[in-house]
């Protein structure tokens, strides 16, 4: 039948909640959620609308240079220096009572844009600078990417773990077994990294923001749906080169190195086969060569299994690594790839995949 694969950070006690045969999740677009967990987002400069909001969260309600609120005079939380409502705002660790907050008034409001988009930058590139395994289930006890883990470290980890005899059928009873490194796939060592779409979080926020909008005494009509309502490439935007680094090599890869064609680019996703595809294809790991794929690179004892990793901008790798010596490994890179998927695919492989449009594109 073939092991199974999955993704996962030991480290940090962290995994994501699918898995699958090699054969099936390098080719079925699953890597893409690598780069939305990799990928070191840019905090927007400035809201599109609301402008007036920024003026007046740097103002004191009641100052007298301020004709929309010089009618005040009594001391309220309203009074507090922009300072004082920051702090305020920072003791809220649910994103919707900030905006339940914000709606206060409009130098609340303020405050609250700037933290919900921290909050929404927080949702990606979790796993940035994280160590990082695709592990095998055949993996054996002992069996660990050179570096992972110290030998301290090693003491530390159970020596065996209660599993399941059969994960479907409970009521068959459970087995006790050596500890693996694929049990930090279990949620009783790690828990569960779920993929969450910046999308769909912040359109269920501006429906909340609607809601209460209609019971608020101050009028909110300057603020619109931009102002909550975020996208991905806002925070990844697609107007910049990014590259994927490997942090503990310091090598990196260009997009253009593996992308089929430049129209593929689109900031750090790449339609058929980008950055998670690399990553994934070198940081596989397992005692058992069984991948359930044509395998000529010895893939199941990846070269970067256990590495940490980034996707970031050119422009920003430029400015963190002055003085450094890092190694462009992307025609390396691109010939791994080519013998990989040309081992599944045929000598058409390229031609195969742009094909599946629609069922590989990282949209």
């Amino acid at each position: 039948m073939g092991q199974t694969f999955q993704l996962v950070a030991p480290r940090d006690r962290l995994f994501l909640p699918y898995w699958g045969k090699l054969g099936e999740i390098l080719f079925d677009g699953s890597a893409a959620d690598l780069v939305r967990l990799l990928a070191v987002p840019i905090r927007r400069q400035a809201h599109t609308s609301y402008p007036l909001c920024r003026k007046l969260a740097e103002m004191r309600q009641g100052n007298s240079d301020d004709k929309v609120y010089h009618h005040s005079r009594r001391a309220t939380i309203s009074h507090l220096p922009l300072e004082g409502l920051c702090l305020i705002f920072s003791y809220l660790e649910d994103p919707q009572d900030i905006i339940h907050l914000g709606l206060a008034g409009p130098r609340f409001w303020a405050v609250a844009l700037d933290y919900m988009d921290a909050y929404y930058s927080s949702l990606l590139g979790r796993w940035a600078g994280k160590n990082i395994v695709c592990v095998g289930g055949d993996v054996e006890p002992g069996d660990f990417p050179p570096g992972l883990f110290s030998e301290e470290e090693t003491e530390l980890h159970p020596r065996e773990v209660e599993t399941l005899i059969y994960d479907d059928y409970p009521e068959y009873g459970s087995d006790v077994r050596p500890f693996t490194l694929y049990h930090f796939t279990y949620p009783s060592i790690s828990e569960i990294e779920r993929e969450t779409s910046v999308q769909h979080v912040s359109t269920g926020f501006y429906v909340d923001y609607l809601e209460r909008k209609e019971f608020n005494t101050i009028s909110m009509q300057s603020a619109s749906s931009s102002d909550l309502c975020v996208e991905e490439s806002d925070y990844l935007p697609t107007n910049q080169p990014w590259i994927l680094r490997n942090l503990t090599t310091k090598e990196f890869v260009r997009a253009e190195s593996i992308a089929l064609e430049p129209e593929d680019i689109s900031g750090p996703n790449i339609t058929y086969l980008g950055f998670g595809e690399v990553v994934m294809s070198r940081i596989c790991w397992s005692t058992s060569p069984s991948v359930s794929m044509q395998d000529d690179t010895n893939i199941s004892r990846g070269v970067w299994a256990g590495h940490k990793f980034d996707i970031t901008t050119v422009a920003r790798h430029e400015a963190e690594t002055k003085n450094e010596v890092w190694r462009d490994v992307g025609d390396e890179i691109a010939r791994e790839i080519a013998t990989i998927w040309e081992g599944d695919y045929g000598p058409d492989w390229r031609k195969v995949i742009r094909e599946r449009r629609g069922l590989y594109s990282y949209q």
